[in-house]
């Protein structure tokens, strides 16, 4: 009686072909979909110094109360420093409110809710970027457009095409930006390039909203941190979407925080206020275990030292393989320079695919990945790398 004008919705880009992949039973399939880091063995591990750390926890985790509204003040003095380094945390801490939100995501839609009341509805997202940013806003109430970021013909990130259209932007206006590890090309801006941008946004007016996931699987953490940094020193006022996921291993905990830099201290309060009244509105408040999990790392050194040894090797390896698949795919090719691939960074690398060339990928040979071409690299293995490299080649060569 109530419902049955229901429609069905379309299922998520990501998570649907999720299914399509289990449901593959062909031998050889392999997923490239999910931005979930995997060993060689495709196992998705949680990290060694990560384990200590819940171990360490257990006697201690909170089980029968609530945490604040806007989460454990420990956990976010801890990760305050990850994001804008410990001087410019201690010295900037009066002027950027911060709350613990149910991952990243979360983070990304408490801090549009709260732009969307408070300063504009109109945001532009990197063209392209991850599909459910859109969703996020336009449920949030704005108008999403987009700005150029990828361009095919370069094979790389469009900077003249970025700065050209954020010039011509009209003041207020959101600016969703990836600090690192682009989701879904790999490309990002160099530090020359962000400080271009960051010139450009403060002449323009423009709000810079972070969405940061991706700390320590590019580079060391600190380098990874650059542009949040760059944009703090030179007085913006931003707001950052932090997510624990894929550098804690933190997937299924939920484990994010939302950052607010304002110009002065005076109303931090003020926004805070308009924050916890959104997540009271939405879940309340934050679970504590996972958020636990990473506080203990990050305040003890040894387990600090473990989990950035933990990044180096994940690095290592998504570079490894990234590296074999260039020259896996250059060794074969005789049409194409697939040199363009080496310059990413993290999990995902964009391959110059049409929307064809990826159903072929999928039909023909059981190799999942999104009709935009990207890939993550995590998934490749030395037992399914050459696989891999000749449908590619057969797919873009004939």
């Amino acid at each position: 009686m109530f419902f049955q004008e229901v429609k069905e919705g379309l299922p998520d880009a990501i998570f649907g072909l999720v299914g399509a992949f289990q449901a593959d039973v062909r031998p050889r399939k392999v997923n490239l979909l999910v931005g979930i880091y995997k060993d060689e063995h495709l196992k998705s591990e949680l990290l060694p110094s990560v384990k200590k750390a819940k171990e360490q926890i257990f006697d201690r985790d909170s089980l029968a109360d609530f945490l604040p509204i806007d989460g454990d003040l420990e956990f976010l003095e801890a990760v305050g420093p990850l994001v804008f380094g410990a001087s410019a945390w201690k010295e900037a801490h009066s002027r950027i409110y911060s709350a613990q939100t149910v991952g990243g995501t979360c983070a990304l839609r408490v801090g549009a809710e709260f732009i969307a009341q408070e300063v504009s509805k109109t945001v532009y997202l990197p063209n392209p970027t991850w599909p459910n940013h859109r969703s996020i806003f336009e449920k949030a109430g704005f108008q999403v457009d987009q700005y150029p970021y990828y361009s095919r013909e370069k094979r790389g990130f469009d900077f003249d095409a970025m700065i050209r259209c954020l010039k011509a932007l009209p003041e207020k206006t959101v600016v969703v930006l990836h600090v690192s590890c682009h989701n879904p090309t790999g490309c990002d801006p160099s530090e020359k390039e962000w400080k271009e941008i960051s010139r450009v946004m403060l002449e323009k007016n423009l709000l810079p909203f972070f969405d940061f996931a991706y700390q320590g699987l590019g580079d060391a953490p600190e380098k990874d941190a650059f542009s949040v940094r760059y944009f703090l020193e030179k007085g913006h006022e931003m707001l950052i979407a932090y997510s624990c996921s894929k550098n804690f291993s933190m997937y299924c905990q939920r484990v994010g925080a939302l950052f607010i830099v304002d110009e002065n201290s005076a109303v931090k309060q003020r926004i805070g206020s308009q924050v916890k009244r959104i997540i009271r509105a939405n879940y309340s408040n934050p679970p504590a275990h996972g958020a636990k999990i990473v506080t203990e790392i990050l305040k003890q050194e040894n387990l600090k030292k473990e989990w950035i040894q933990d990044l180096e090797r994940m690095r290592r390896r998504l570079g490894l393989v990234r590296e074999q698949l260039v020259d896996g795919l250059l060794s074969r090719s005789k049409k194409i320079d697939f040199n363009y691939l080496r310059d990413h960074k993290g999990m995902f690398s964009y391959v110059d695919l049409d929307k064809n060339q990826v159903q072929r990928m999928i039909n023909e040979y059981g190799i999942y990945l999104l009709d935009n071409g990207r890939i993550n690299v995590a998934g490749l293995t030395s037992k399914n790398l050459d696989y891999v490299v000749e449908s590619l080649i057969s797919v873009c060569e004939t």
